[in-house]
């Protein structure tokens, strides 16, 4: 009779906290530790403050917080820069700003963008060395929220929290079919922030304003002004804007125009001739132009698809 009832004792231990999960709703993405409390923290009455003086992406962070509570409850909780009376969620970061993803960093507990969030019956705390891990905090916070109107509450519970990878991003193809609009790139870079992405790579053949190339689809481009807007809109949201550029093949918009016919490998063709000397300078003048717009770490360059320097190759005069 002992087996069945050590077997007894184990499905109790591990169905407790499912339970208690169950009773709350999901949460995305998942956190890597969740646990729940008895208790709730009314949102009435509540009101966000700092632990030490907020940065610009700090205050950012709050704004963001206060707007999400406010669909519960119809109310907007104040955000103040100092301690006052009454209950609080208190955005605690300990360390540097931190805000977007450099090289060679690695996910964990210890990591730039890992945080704790507990909420008790008098109050809550988001925890994080930077900016990056308060915001995403503040993004599982937001996710909490029970009830509605004076019953919205945020449960009990403590929540540690990191990403299993160091970087999460996708590519958007801004060089094929209709360009989206500066909205539309801003609406998709607020989606990926509420799953806490930390990139997007903007994938660019000619589709970007460069200077001295006004008849360079002059009808099918981004203004210099609008990725500025695009990369700090990014920015608040943690999302650093890569730029994905091709600067090999993929060049039949700039080619198709006569004036530039002949820096292509074959007359009107997809792809530089890297015999012809204004080719290094004209990529020269276009890395300068690029790199002032992303001031990312990252940088994707493309020489993928390169099918015709074989053919170039076998013309008369050719490398082959």
């Amino acid at each position: 009779m002992e087996t069945p009832r050590k077997t007894i004792l184990l499905f109790w231990a591990i169905a407790l906290p499912v339970a208690a999960t169950a009773a709350h709703g999901p949460l995305l993405p998942r956190p890597q530790k969740v646990s729940y409390g008895k208790g709730a923290l009314p949102l009435a009455g509540l009101s966000i403050r700092f632990a030490s003086p907020p940065s610009e992406e700090d205050l950012y962070a709050a704004k963001e917080l206060a707007q999400a509570l406010e669909a519960g409850t119809g109310e907007r909780p104040p955000i103040v820069e100092r301690e006052v009376a009454g209950p609080a969620i208190v955005l605690a970061r300990t360390g540097a700003l931190d805000p977007l993803p450099i090289p060679g960093e690695t996910p964990g507990p210890n990591s730039r963008e890992a945080y704790h969030l507990k909420v008790t019956p008098t109050g809550a705390e988001i925890r994080s060395r930077s900016s990056a891990g308060v915001f995403y905090g503040v993004e599982t916070l937001s996710q909490l929220v029970e009830g509605r109107d004076k019953d919205a509450r945020l449960p009990e519970v403590a929540i540690d929290d990191w990403p299993s990878l160091a970087y999460r991003g996708t590519m958007v193809d801004m060089s094929h079919g209709p360009l989206p609009t500066e909205q539309e790139v801003e609406r998709q870079l607020g989606f990926l922030a509420r799953w806490k992405a930390n990139q997007y790579y903007f994938y660019s053949e000619a589709s970007i304003e460069l200077a001295g190339y006004s008849i360079l689809n002059p009808g099918g481009r981004f203004s210099k002004e609008e990725v500025r807007r695009i990369v700090a809109y990014g920015r608040a949201r943690h999302i650093d804007v890569v730029p994905c550029l091709e600067l090999y093949g993929h060049m039949h918009d700039l080619f198709r125009v006569e004036r530039y016919s002949g820096l292509s490998d074959l007359p009107h063709g997809t792809e530089f001739d890297p015999r012809n000397a204004k080719v290094a300078a004209l990529l020269d003048d276009w890395t300068d132009q690029l790199s002032d717009l992303f001031p990312s770490r990252f940088v994707h360059v493309g020489f993928d698809e390169t099918f015709q320097i074989e053919l170039a190759a076998k013309q008369p005069g050719g490398a082959g």
